[in-house]
């Protein structure tokens, strides 16, 4: 079966749950990941994309809307499950979340903004060259500044 990609509901427990299961798994235990209350928070007030196989998810996206930008959105966490890491997981469902918040009825959203740490050389790779990012905390020689966070921007 090919993985489908799909954002939840706050009535989906069961995802919600698994969704829990995966914050603790990745995160290395539940007193560091979103909690129950907090994974449903995102779920109800943010959008949150899932890659599911076998009704098991392999991956989440968790997105919010930017209350003075209703066109741009903040990418708060990516999470894919360790035994599926190096498949293109998270890459394909970052890509298939950005083309349903483009398309969305309602304040269709342009802007994509993510942080992410300047120490995770990986992850700061994947959004540049795969995904089309642009780092915009730079200074205008395209040197970057010292930062610890770099702050990423694609137009959708």
């Amino acid at each position: 079966m090919a993985i489908e990609y799909f954002h939840i509901n706050e009535d989906d427990y069961n995802m919600l749950e698994q969704l829990t299961e995966l914050e603790a798994e990745v995160h290395g235990g539940r007193a560091s990941g979103l909690d129950y209350l907090e994974v449903y928070s995102c779920v109800k007030y943010g959008q949150v994309y899932v890659a599911i196989e076998y009704d098991e998810i392999l991956g989440a996206a968790y997105f919010y809307r930017d209350f003075n930008n209703p066109g741009k959105c903040f990418l708060y966490e990516i999470l894919v499950k360790p035994s599926e890491t190096g498949k293109h997981i998270g890459e394909s469902l970052l890509l298939s979340a950005f083309e349903d918040l483009k398309n969305l009825e309602r304040n269709r959203i342009r802007i994509i903004e993510v942080c992410v740490h300047s120490s995770n050389a990986k992850a700061l790779k994947v959004y540049k060259d795969a995904l089309g990012f642009n780092v915009i905390n730079s200074k205008e020689d395209g040197e970057y500044e010292e930062t610890e966070y770099f702050i990423l921007r694609k137009t959708l």
